[in-house]
C-alpha cells in the first residue's frame, strides 16, 4: 500500500506511535551489541591461547547477542518514521471501484448491523474462557483483538502456574540426580516455549490451550517422577547442567510478566459501547427513472467527502427498469474516510506514565530493558570467568539464567509493541435503499391546440419506499496493516432526515415535459415562430428582405446573466449559490 499525501489534508499526518518504544529499543540494541562484542573479544583471546573448540562457547554466545541486537536495531530503524496514507486504514468490507456495482458478504454484515442496531461479539467457548469472562464481565465488549489476546494471555498464565506446580511436585519427587537434571531441562525448554509462542501472531493470535493441555501437564507432574528414572540411564548425563533453580526463577518471572501484560491489556477496554441507529423512511410517487435518484445521491455524498478524500463504497446496486411494468430495488453503502478519534500528539515518557492506557505498556518496556541488561550481564560474566581447563559446572547456570532473562525480555517487548500500535477512528456509514413498483407510460404534450407537440416515455413509480440509515462509527486497529474493528455505533438522525428530504425534493422537481433547452434550439424555435407570425403568410410567400430581417432579429446571441456567487460564512471563501458545502473548509451552507 502506497503512501498518499495531500497538502490540504493534514489530519492524517500522525505522530509516530512507537516514539517511546524506540527509546527502549535503542537501549536494548546498544546493550545486546555491546555484550556481543565483549564476548567476541573474549573468545578471540581464548582461541589465540590455543584452547580450540572448547573455548568456542563464548564465541557462540557473543554471536547470538550480536544477532539479537542487530534484529532489535533493524526493527528500530524500520519504525523511526511512521507513514499513514489516505487509503488507510483498511475498509470494513471489500471496497468497490468508482463505477463498479455489486456487494460482498462483509457489506451484508454491515447492513445487518445497521438494521439490527447492535454490534455482534463472538461468544467465548471453553471452560477457561468461561472463567475469564465471569471474572472480567466487561471483556465481552472489548474489541476482538483485545479479547483474543486476553484469552491467550489468561490461558498462558494458567499454564505457567500449572507448570510451576507440576515442576515443584516433580522436583520434590525426584531422588535420582540424572533424572532430576533431565526433568529440569524439559521444564526449562517448555517454559521458554510458553513465553515465545503466545505473541507469534501479534493481535491475531488465537487461544489454543484448553483442558487437554492442563490434563497433560497434570499427568506429567504425577507420572514423570516415576517414568523418567527408567529412561534416564540410557540418556547422557546432564547432571552438571542443574537447571532446577533457573527453571524456578524463569517460571516465577514469567508469571509476573504475564500479569503485567494482562494488566496493560485490561486498560484497553472502554466499557459497554454506545449502540443506537438513525433510520428515516418515506414513500414517494414520482414520474422519473429511479437511477436519477441514485445519481443525485452520489453527488450529494460526494459533497460530504471528509478532507476531500473519496468515500469507501462497499455496496452499489443500480435499479433495473425495462418497458412494461415490474419491480425494482437499489441500494448504496458508503463510509467516509476514517479520521482520528482525537487529536494525535507525540507521546513522551512523562505522558505515557501519566495516562492509564499507556502506563502499564511503558512498564512492560521498562521490564524488558531491565531483563535485557540482566541477561546480557550474566552472559558476559560467564565469558569473563570461563576457562575450558578449569570451568566449574555451576558456571553454566549463568548461561541458562541469561538465556531465560533474554527470552522473557523478548516476550515483554513484543507484548508492548502490539499495544503501542493501537489507533482509534471515527467515520460515518450511510446505507440508502429503494424499493418500488414501476410502470412505463407515454405522455404527449400539446396535442390539441399547440403547434409544437412533444412526447416522452415516462417511468411512473407509485409509493416507492426510500430508507436512509446513517450512523457514526467508532473503530480501532492494532497496527496500520491489520483489520479494523467496530467498537461503537451512534445514530445521526439529523443527517438521515436531511438526506431523505433532499432526495424527496429532487425527485418531485423532475420534469416530464420535453422542451428545447439549448441556446441553438431557442434561436431556431424563435426564428420559426417569427416566420409563422409574419402576417400569417407561408414561409415561401415572405419577401427575401422580410425573411432576413426576421432571421437577424432572432439570430443575435443570447446574453446570459452572470452566475451569482457568495462567500462562505466560516472561511469567507467564494462559493456558488447552489452549493451545499464549502469546498475549502467543508462547512454546511444554507441554500439561498
Amino acid at each position: 500500500m502506497s503512501y498518499e499525501y495531500n497538502a490540504e489534508s493534514q489530519r492524517l499526518d500522525f505522530p509516530n506511535p512507537f516514539y517511546l518504544e524506540n527509546w527502549f529499543l535503542t537501549a536494548a540494541t546498544g546493550t545486546l551489541c555491546l555484550g556481543g562484542l565483549v564476548l567476541l573479544l573474549l573468545s578471540r583471546g581464548n582461541l589465540a591461547h590455543g584452547q580450540g573448540l572448547q573455548g568456542a562457547l563464548p564465541l557462540l554466545l557473543g554471536l547470538g547477542l550480536l544477532v539479537s541486537g542487530l534484529n532489535h536495531g533493524r526493527k528500530l530503524f524500520t519504525q523511526l518514521r511512521f507513514f499513514f496514507g489516505r487509503s488507510q486504514p483498511h475498509g470494513l468490507a471489500q471496497e468497490l471501484a468508482q463505477d463498479a456495482t455489486g456487494k460482498s458478504p462483509q457489506s451484508d454484515e454491515l447492513k445487518e448491523m445497521l438494521r439490527q442496531n447492535a454490534l455482534t461479539y463472538p461468544e467465548p467457548t471453553g471452560p477457561l474462557n468461561g472463567l475469564l469472562y465471569a471474572w472480567i464481565r466487561e471483556l465481552i465488549f472489548a474489541p476482538a483483538p483485545v479479547q483474543r489476546i486476553a484469552q491467550r494471555q489468561f490461558q498462558t498464565g494458567i499454564v505457567i502456574a500449572v507448570t510451576l506446580l507440576s515442576f515443584l511436585i516433580a522436583w520434590i519427587g525426584f531422588s535420582d540426580g540424572r533424572a532430576a537434571a533431565w526433568m529440569g531441562l524439559f521444564y526449562f525448554a517448555f517454559s521458554v516455549f510458553l513465553l515465545l509462542r503466545p505473541l507469534e501472531d501479534g493481535a491475531r493470535a488465537q487461544a489454543q490451550v484448553g483442558m487437554r493441555g492442563l490434563i497433560v501437564l497434570i499427568m506429567v507432574a504425577i507420572f514423570a517422577p516415576v517414568l523418567l528414572p527408567r529412561f534416564s540411564d540410557a540418556l547422557p548425563d546432564v547432571s552438571w547442567l542443574s537447571l532446577e533453580v533457573q527453571t524456578l526463577c524463569l517460571l516465577l518471572a514469567s508469571l509476573v510478566s504475564v500479569g503485567l501484560y494482562f494488566r496493560a491489556l485490561m486498560n484497553q477496554m472502554g466499557g459497554p459501547p454506545a449502540t443506537n441507529m438513525a433510520r428515516e423512511q418515506t414513500t414517494l410517487s414520482i414520474n422519473c427513472h429511479p437511477k436519477q435518484l441514485m445519481d443525485e445521491l452520489d453527488r450529494t455524498l460526494q459533497d460530504g467527502w471528509i478532507e476531500r478524500i473519496p468515500n469507501r463504497r462497499y455496496a452499489r446496486v443500480m435499479p433495473l427498469v425495462s418497458s412494461g411494468a415490474g419491480v425494482f430495488s437499489a441500494e448504496l453503502v458508503e463510509e467516509t474516510q476514517p479520521m482520528p478519534a482525537s487529536d494525535q500528539r507525540r507521546l513522551d515518557i512523562g505522558a505515557a506514565f501519566a495516562l492509564p492506557r499507556f502506563r502499564w505498556i511503558a512498564w512492560l518496556d521498562v521490564a524488558a530493558l531491565a531483563l535485557t541488561v540482566l541477561g546480557t550481564a550474566w552472559l558476559v560474566l560467564f565469558g569473563v570467568r570461563f576457562h575450558p581447563a578449569t570451568a566449574e559446572p555451576r558456571l553454566f547456570s549463568l548461561v541458562t539464567l541469561g538465556v531465560a532473562m533474554l527470552a522473557l525480555a523478548s516476550y515483554c517487548l513484543r507484548a508492548g509493541h502490539v499495544l503501542w500500535g493501537r489507533f482509534d477512528f471515527t467515520s460515518r456509514l450511510v446505507w440508502v435503499e429503494m424499493h418500488g413498483n414501476y410502470q412505463a407510460a407515454r405522455m404527449d404534450f400539446g396535442s390539441f391546440t399547440d403547434r409544437i407537440k412533444t412526447e416522452k416515455q415516462v417511468i411512473n413509480i407509485e409509493t416507492m419506499t426510500l430508507r436512509v440509515w446513517a450512523a457514526e462509527l467508532d473503530s480501532v486497529i492494532f497496527g496500520k496493516h491489520t483489520a479494523r474493528v467496530i467498537t461503537g455505533l451512534r445514530g445521526t438522525p439529523d443527517y438521515a432526515r436531511q438526506l431523505v428530504r433532499h432526495l424527496t425534493d429532487f425527485a418531485q422537481e423532475q420534469s416530464i415535459i420535453v422542451a428545447p433547452t439549448a441556446q441553438a434550439d431557442l434561436q431556431k424555435s424563435a426564428l420559426l415562430g417569427a416566420i409563422n407570425q409574419r402576417d400569417g403568410a407561408a414561409p415561401t410567400e415572405l419577401p427575401p428582405a422580410a425573411m432576413m430581417q426576421a432571421i437577424r432579429a432572432v439570430a443575435a446571441p443570447v446574453s446570459m446573466p452572470p452566475m451569482a456567487r457568495r462567500d462562505c460564512p466560516s472561511c469567507q471563501a467564494p462559493v456558488e449559490v447552489d452549493d451545499h458545502f464549502c469546498g475549502h473548509c467543508g462547512s454546511a451552507l444554507m441554500l439561498a
